[in-house]
């Protein structure tokens, strides 16, 4: 799964469901977790990558580990 931040410049990689978390440190609020808890996606988390944003810089070098 993948989410934007609030400002939507780049996505994030979700490596956490339970706590929101990219590789990169950086998290979903408890607000934004509950949609995923249910197994719905929101205009912020995604199950498929997007293809208009591009992936943070550290999450893409994260995932080549």
């Amino acid at each position: 799964m993948y989410f934007v931040t609030k400002g939507g410049s780049v996505y994030h990689i979700l490596s956490d469901a339970r706590t929101g978390e990219a590789p990169c440190g950086v998290r979903l609020s408890r607000l934004e977790l509950l949609p995923l808890k249910d197994g719905r996606q929101t205009r912020h988390l995604l199950r498929e990558k997007p293809s208009d944003i591009p992936l943070c810089k550290h999450c893409d070098k994260s995932k080549h580990w």
